[in-house]
């Protein structure tokens, strides 16, 4: 009986959910208000809320975990100086044109990290607005952008109390675990009617505890104030008798070999039976940070999660000079920074630079990767794009031999191009019917892009079993 209670009950949240237009679990998929599948193909933000040292240009070696840049300056400078350099870098770091960047690379999605110092001042007092109220003004600020794209944020909880004293230890500490749950409190109770966000990630590649209870608590907490939103969990085992609308998310950077046979191996033996697990199990399943440094392992990678229909955002969208780790690498010269021994004029006026686009290098390989990438999986039962002169559709798909490429009568004669993950041509002719056959048993299995000259470009996405 009690099972049942429970059932019923989350029924009842899965519907009020959908009528939000909430995101929301169903069976092994993430559906939308309608009941239409949503993978998520996203990007982290690393860097933005959180300042990692390594990837930040941050390069003074005191904070042995190099996540406390804040505290490192709150040591040198007055409240007011520090806060003028971090609302210099926040407003820098990311700005609204690089969210129309990651909206024209295909992505639908954002994972946002933050800590607790984004929200709170070292001795745990809210940072409050000029009306009185907690400030949650930078999390407002990614969400309406998101919204303003038509995409989704996961709020990702990446820093904690006490977290540069041990990276990933929450479990241990009660005082810590009662932090988190007040902060989660407060956060998805702001954020509970907003059908922008995709969801909760209430901690970032946490240690376990007895019985998963700092889990279990902090999940609690969310669901006491917002029973609607899905809740991502890293790095714990399958549960759905406890654990309702939940993705669940690991983190996977195991792909090292040197070249694409040794790292399709390393998939095989690791990756794929924790793929089948969660498909047996029927949960849908989220890589919530992966990069590979391997080209060709990388856009084989993202490829694999597409065949699996899995849902993943890299590491990340920009760094100082971390050459593969994100699309932008920006040159370390005009913003790397030692916060014990460069003046704060210095400081200031570097961190104001990290927006200055003449200071950027765009890696043309991760873009072209993240790319075509994000633009896989929106379907399986056909792919359509209209252009001029009407409509362009191609099937089947998934297809093995051949694809059949519907056009009307003003396509006759332009060029067609089928491209895959890299960009590299692999073949290509002329339309020469309103049902072109294109052969495609010489391919290997993976995603490609059929692409059509016209006046405007079509681009067709397909995967070859």
């Amino acid at each position: 009986m009690k099972k049942w209670g429970a059932f019923v009950f989350y029924l009842m949240l899965t519907l009020l959910g959908k009528s939000q237009g909430f995101l929301h679990i169903s069976g092994k998929s993430i559906v939308d208000s309608t009941g239409h599948q949503v993978i998520l193909r996203g990007v982290n933000l690393g860097g933005w809320l959180v300042t990692e040292d390594w990837m930040c240009g941050i390069t003074d070696t005191t904070d042995s975990g190099g996540r406390s840049a804040r505290k490192t300056l709150e040591s040198i400078y007055p409240d007011s100086m520090v806060t003028r350099l971090f609302n210099t870098w926040e407003d820098n770091w990311i700005t609204a044109s690089d969210i129309d960047t990651i909206k024209s690379l295909g992505f639908n999605f954002m994972r946002v990290p933050f800590e607790w110092r984004n929200l709170q001042d070292q001795n745990q007092h809210w940072y409050l607005d000029t009306a009185g109220n907690i400030d949650l003004s930078r999390l407002d600020w990614i969400v309406s952008q998101a919204a303003q794209h038509h995409m989704y944020v996961l709020l990702d909880f990446h820093i904690w109390l006490d977290q540069d004293l041990a990276y990933n230890g929450i479990s241990g500490t009660d005082s810590v675990v009662r932090s988190t749950c007040q902060i989660w409190r407060v956060v998805a109770e702001h954020f509970k009617d907003n059908p922008t966000i995709a969801g909760y990630d209430m901690l970032n590649e946490p240690t376990s505890s007895a019985g998963e209870y700092v889990k279990q608590m902090i999940y609690d907490t969310i669901r006491s104030v917002d029973p609607y939103h899905m809740i991502s969990i890293e790095w714990t085992a399958i549960d759905t008798s406890r654990w309702h609308n939940v993705l669940y998310q690991d983190h996977w950077y195991g792909l090292s070999a040197s070249t694409l046979a040794g790292n399709e191996a390393i998939f095989d033996t690791t990756y794929i039976p924790i793929l089948l697990s969660a498909d047996s199990l029927g949960v849908p399943y989220y890589i919530g940070e992966t990069q590979v440094a391997d080209d060709s392992s990388y856009a084989w990678s993202l490829n694999e999660y597409c065949l699996y229909h899995t849902n993943w955002s890299p590491w990340t969208y920009k760094t100082i000079n971390e050459w593969g780790w994100g699309m932008i690498s920006i040159y370390p010269n005009n913003v790397r920074v030692n916060l014990f021994t460069d003046p704060y004029d210095t400081i200031l006026y570097r961190w104001s630079q990290v927006s200055n686009a003449n200071n950027w290098y765009e890696l043309q390989n991760v873009k072209t990767i993240w790319s075509n990438a994000a633009r896989c999986g929106e379907t399986t039962n056909g792919i359509e794009r209209t252009a001029d002169g009407g409509q362009v559709r191609l099937y089947p798909n998934p297809a093995s031999s051949a694809i059949q490429i519907l056009c009307p009568s003003a396509y006759i004669g332009l060029h067609y191009n089928i491209v895959d993950l890299l960009g590299k041509s692999i073949t290509n002719g002329e339309l020469t019917t309103e049902n072109q056959v294109v052969e495609i048993g010489q391919l290997t299995e993976g995603i490609y892009f059929l692409k059509i000259d016209s006046s405007h470009l079509v681009c067709l996405k397909f995967i070859k079993e």
